[in-house]
């Protein structure tokens, strides 16, 4: 005897539950990556401070020097809030611009970022000397000072700010240098950089002085005369990407003061509150 109650409805009913529950646990996970996706931590923001910064270097220390800068303050950094710095060198023949992606994504992370033109470059003041302890490390220190007195940096002490100091190629031999002769510098990132730079175009691998090793010629002229254009690096950091009028970058406002305006005369330390 049959059922009167009719076996298509039955059918109908069971084959659509298993779709109203695929349905429905779809849009659970989709609700819940929504939620997550949401409460993700973002990049902080950051602004931008372009500044001629007047250091004294030298081998006395009382050669003043104009260094093209941009200083990169992330959001809510603040006398209350300090923050680690890094001080951010570029590669040779380059400027403060062609690590301006690798500032805007540190300081993304939370950190002040310095980024500057070494003496030679681009705006800033001054002759190349080669990474010499007496010019473009001791323009560094100087600018270690200037860090220490922003009152948005973590220091360790009076004048001592927490700092790491991030570079490639001749930006990675001052990162060498400077945490050599600084003992305030309390991480380095060297990269793509030289042990020594008269062995490195001339090598000599029995004893003599370099200048009887064999000369790199091609090497030399692409890194003294092609525009920095030998060794390109890892992001920006071999000095060989600047995209932007020299001063004017797309992001990091006016451009900076002339040459003698900046701030930082005298012993190259930033005025109190600065």
């Amino acid at each position: 005897m049959r059922s009167p109650l009719s076996a298509a409805p039955v059918r109908r009913a069971l084959a659509t539950r298993p779709r109203r529950i695929v349905a429905g646990s779809v849009a659970v996970v989709l609700l819940a990556a929504a939620v997550l996706w949401a409460a993700r931590p973002g990049e902080a923001g950051f602004r931008a401070e372009p500044a001629m910064i007047t250091v004294r270097s030298g081998p006395a220390g009382d050669e003043p020097v104009d260094l093209d800068t941009t200083f990169y303050l992330p959001d809510g950094a603040s006398a209350d809030r300090r923050v680690p710095a890094v001080l951010l060198a570029h590669g040779f023949g380059g400027t403060k611009e062609s690590v301006r992606s690798d500032a805007e994504e540190i300081a993304g992370q939370g950190y002040a970022v310095l980024a500057w033109t070494a003496r030679g470059f681009g705006r800033s003041g001054g002759q190349i000397h080669l990474d010499s302890p007496d010019y473009e490390v001791r323009d560094a220190q100087r600018l270690l000072d200037w860090l220490a007195a922003r009152p948005e940096v973590r220091t360790d002490a009076a004048g001592d700010p927490r700092v790491g100091v991030v570079g490639g190629s001749y930006g990675g031999g001052l990162a060498l240098l400077l945490a050599a002769q600084d003992q305030r510098v309390d991480a380095i990132v060297p990269m793509i950089t030289w042990n020594d730079l008269s062995r490195a175009f001339l090598p000599e691998s029995t004893g003599g002085p370099a200048t009887s090793g064999v000369f790199k010629k091609g090497w030399a002229g692409l890194f003294f005369g092609g525009d920095g254009n030998a060794g390109s690096g890892p992001a920006g950091l071999s000095g060989t990407s600047a995209a932007q009028p020299e001063g004017n970058p797309a992001s990091a406002g006016p451009p900076s003061p002339a040459p003698g305006a900046g701030p930082g005369t005298g012993s190259g330390r930033a005025p109190a509150g600065a």
